[in-house]
């Protein structure tokens, strides 16, 4: 159910506390083994989700690799051009490449830098595309995503706060580092998915250094991006959660939720007494 510090505290992760905000009693029945270790198998909405999750990473990781290809060939050209200014030091051989001739050197060389030049600008305009097709704006920074390779991803432990969580991606915008948490399934802004991402706001800033003013969330196939604002408010709700967790992790009742259209779709529907 949750990890144990070594001093006998509670380690709640970020998820957790999302699930738990949905309804605390399915929380509670969907893990109930002492290793905390769930006890319901991933269904096949988790396993699309991973998979979503995990093309989702690829396809922002192929934006970066058109990106460093973008640089290496501005470099080539660079280089290239100052090789033939070195090589065409005379008036003469200058003058050659104005030239309309096959066979002039002067020609084959523009040709050749033209054609990397077009290469530069469809790879650019490509890399750029694929950049925000996966929720992100142009100017932020990645500094993580989760499973990716180029940007490994960046799990926060912090026994001082009793949280952990492994946020979907970082960016840097304006100099602060701000957490992005990736849901491909969903269709609508729910609760748990902005109670994650403010545990996830506690974290960044207690190892970042930074308080985020925000963070973002990427809904649905499209990466509808809706923008967290870290208030006072929504923080002292999440307090509220986690006091609650704690005093079940302790022992006590927890509070069922019921709802129809919750309970139908609950995995735990069929050990829960509260059930509609």
């Amino acid at each position: 159910m949750a990890r144990i510090n070594p001093e006998g505290g509670y380690v709640i992760a970020a998820g957790e506390v999302g699930a738990f905000s949905v309804c605390p009693q399915a929380w509670y029945l969907s893990w109930n083994k002492s290793d905390g270790s769930s006890s319901t198998p991933p269904n096949s909405q988790s396993i699309l989700g991973q998979t979503l999750h995990r093309d989702w990473a690829q396809f922002f990781e192929e934006s970066l690799h058109l990106g460093t290809w973008v640089r290496y060939l501005a470099m080539l050209v660079c280089m290239m051009l100052v090789v033939f200014m070195v090589v065409s030091s005379s008036q003469e051989r200058t003058q050659q490449l104005f030239k309309l001739s096959y066979r002039n050197l002067g020609l084959q060389l523009l040709v050749l830098l033209l054609t990397m030049l077009w290469l530069i600008r469809v790879f650019g305009r490509e890399a750029k595309r694929r950049h925000v097709d996966s929720g992100f704006l142009q100017s932020e920074v990645a500094l993580a995503i989760d499973s990716g390779v180029l940007l490994p991803e960046r799990e926060y432990v912090s026994y001082k706060q009793g949280l952990a969580g492994k946020p979907d991606a970082l960016v840097r915008e304006d100099g602060v580092v701000i957490p992005v948490e990736r849901k491909p399934l969903a269709k609508k802004l729910r609760d748990r998915y902005v109670a994650q991402l403010l545990v996830y706001m506690r974290l960044v800033e207690e190892f970042e250094g930074v308080r985020p003013p925000h963070g973002y969330l990427l809904l649905g196939s499209q990466c509808r991006r809706i923008k967290v604002v870290n208030s006072p408010a929504k923080q002292a709700w999440v307090d509220g959660l986690l006091c609650e967790m704690r005093r079940v992790l302790d022992g006590g009742a927890p509070s069922p939720q019921p709802h129809p259209r919750k309970c139908n779709r609950c995995e735990v529907r069929d050990r829960c007494s509260a059930r509609m």
